[in-house]
């Protein structure tokens, strides 16, 4: 019977429930004879999907998506008419005939099908979890981890051996050709040696990741220590972590790690919580707390929102204590807050890590610890405690323009439900503080009209200079003081905070310059106003002048800037202090900044490492090579605390 026929279409409908299988990927609710859910083909915040069983079909009543089972899928899983057919076919469990053309055919132009992507990945996660058993350093691992050999079974978990050549020769046994394997993500192929293949996972410990329908769409990879130490013994640097590459299976921005596994334990619960690592995830399974989800080395986006909702409408966010983990929370809370869901945030002390956690206390703490996360606002001001003494008048506006900061980021007007989500925050928010809830939405408005006039002028394209006759730098000439003062005033609040900070703490305490020079230089600040006024800073402290304010402000011959610089003066005055309480505050808050720029600036540098090791020939060059790896390991040693004290 040809696979396209009425007939094999009608069979096909016949035996697929499209309740059910709209089910493995969408809440749905149960409305009379109907089901209700949010809608997965538009960003939908009130259920506006219908599925009807009786009829078979389903209708979104907002975007207009709707069909039979078959448009079902070529919606969800972004696929045509012919693949659609071939996946419901093989969930029928109903055999089609292969077109003469597709019997035997490799790799066409276009690229693999959607299921010859997923055949190949499937085969390999079997492939990797047979070799993991052969591999006593890689059970080793997971036994050291505490890691139980059902959760191995369960997450699929495996092993792709370091000799090279391995998976390519155990492809070629099964007939699948090297661009294949390419497309799936699991080796690539290099322009520059014609027929090489390099092995993606080489020497790792296998996470094969799911989707939500619980199919093998990529991989995550974590090299083991004793061959990590054969790579750095010839020279070589590898990435500890390594996922699968973009294909069209793996979209990683959109991929949420075991859910699959959480679907059930999610719904059951009303709550599903997202931590970062594969052994988190996998420990919280071990000891009973199913309803849990990771991301895939990426920061939380808007594809992991929808991913989320379609679990629970209560999401608990966890993330480590340490600037990391605050870093990611502050994006994640960027994205989270402008949807219509019950998020809560824990963060866990800092040197705390969630897989050691479960399995050394077990399920019933953890439970505790996420009962007891608190809402985003409660999050912010506690984060804020930490930052600002919140009893005092300039302590509690710098907190509150800390968080108005984050609340700006929300959307306005964009959902009924977060908008009224907002304005509970700013009572609690005044409440709190002790003030005026309509100054601060009037301060909340102003930020985002400030972030909205800043987007568009990122946007905008910069105009075309007019044709001039070539100048010598002697010819230029800098702008005027009346030129300077036409191009508008510099907005301190789109800077970095941390930046910002401290150039307010130098222009209102002198005493903390010598503290700097030590550490910084102009360069390890973002912004380019900030560091013109840090060199001024600098300049009079190599004179041997006291750096005040008043003097930075004569060295800067921008208006622009002297303006800037008055106003972040004024920003922190408060009332004045006895003189032997008076260094203290700034002490500690200085100091925590400069650890602060200190781990970004490392951070920095080791990636500008990376990069150029990869793009350093060690055979061409490699004195050039043995010094770039040589500063690289020497920074991946160093720890990441700073150890000089601004004091």
């Amino acid at each position: 019977m040809p696979p396209h026929s009425d007939a094999i279409k009608a069979a096909i409908k016949n035996a697929i429930d499209i309740v059910a299988l709209a089910g493995e990927t969408l809440q749905l609710r149960r409305m009379g004879s109907k089901y209700k859910a949010l809608c997965p083909f538009h960003d939908d915040h009130n259920p506006s999907l219908e599925v009807n069983p009786e009829r078979q079909s389903f209708k979104c009543w907002s975007c207009g998506a709707g069909g039979d089972v078959f448009d079902f899928v070529m919606n969800r899983d972004h696929v045509d008419f012919p693949e659609a057919l071939r996946m419901l076919a093989d969930r029928a469990g109903i055999e089609l005939e292969r077109p003469p053309a597709a019997a035997g055919r490799g790799p066409s132009a276009s690229g693999a099908s959607k299921s010859d992507l997923l055949e190949v990945q499937s085969w390999a996660r079997d492939l990797f979890v047979k070799a993991l058993a052969k591999s006593e350093e890689a059970t080793g691992y997971l036994r050291d981890r505490g890691l139980s050999p059902e959760m191995a079974e369960r997450f699929w978990l495996g092993y792709a051996p370091a000799e090279k050549g391995w998976l390519a020769a155990e492809a070629r046994r099964r007939g699948y050709p090297p661009r294949l394997l390419e497309e799936a993500g699991l080796v690539s192929l290099p322009e520059d040696s014609p027929g090489a293949v390099r092995e993606r996972f080489r020497g790792r410990l296998i996470f094969p990741i799911q989707d939500e329908r619980g199919r093998t769409v990529g991989f995550g990879g974590r090299i083991l220590p004793a061959v990590e130490r054969g790579f750095v013994a010839q020279g070589k640097h590898v990435a500890k972590y390594l996922n699968s590459p973009e294909t069209a299976l793996f979209q990683k921005r959109k991929l949420l790690y075991a859910a699959d596994l959480a679907r059930a334990a999610s719904r059951e619960s009303g709550w599903v919580a997202v931590v970062e690592g594969y052994t988190d995830v996998i420990a919280a399974h071990q000891v009973g707390v199913c309803n849990v989800v990771g991301t895939l080395g990426t920061a939380l986006g808007e594809g992991h929102v929808q991913g989320l909702r379609r679990l629970s409408d209560r999401v608990v966010l966890i993330f480590d204590g340490d600037a990391a983990g605050q870093s990611a929370a502050d994006r994640a809370l960027d994205i989270f807050l402008g949807h219509e869901l019950d998020v809560r945030v824990l963060s866990l002390p800092e040197n705390l890590d969630p897989c050691d956690f479960l399995l050394k206390e077990g399920a019933g703490p953890f439970r505790g610890l996420v009962e007891r996360a608190g809402d985003p606002l409660a999050f912010l001001l506690e984060r804020a405690g930490a930052r600002f003494d919140l009893g005092s008048i300039e302590g509690g506006r710098r907190a509150a323009e800390s968080i108005l900061e984050v609340l700006s980021k929300i959307p306005a007007g964009k959902v009924a439900g977060v908008d009224l989500k907002l304005e509970k925050f700013l009572d609690t928010l005044g409440r709190t503080l002790r003030m005026d809830v309509a100054a601060l939405r009037k301060r909340l408005q102003g930020l985002r009209k400030a972030a909205t006039a800043r987007a568009a002028r990122a946007s905008r394209p910069a105009p075309a200079a007019p044709p001039t006759p070539a100048a010598s730098p002697a010819d230029a000439e800098a702008p005027g003081p009346a030129e300077a003062a036409d191009r508008g005033p510099i907005d301190p609040r789109g800077f970095d905070p941390i930046d910002r900070e401290l150039i307010e703490i130098i222009l209102n305490e002198p005493g903390s310059v010598r503290l700097l020079a030590s550490r910084v230089t102009a360069q390890s600040l973002r912004d380019e106003p900030l560091r013109e006024i840090l060199k001024a800073a600098f300049g009079l402290l190599a004179e041997g002048a006291e750096p005040t304010c008043e003097q930075v402000m004569l060295r800067l011959d921008d208006p622009r800037l002297r303006s800037l610089a008055a106003a972040m003066t004024l920003s922190m005055e408060s009332a004045p202090l006895p003189d032997d309480v008076r260094p203290a505050p700034w002490r500690d808050r200085l100091k925590g900044l400069l650890d602060t720029i200190t781990r970004r600036e490392r951070q920095s540098r080791i990636r500008d490492l990376g990069l150029a090791l990869d793009e350093t020939d060690e055979k061409a060059d490699p004195e050039a090579y043995r010094a770039l790896r040589l500063e690289y390991l020497r920074l991946m040693f160093q720890r990441p605390d700073t150890k000089k004290d601004a004091s």
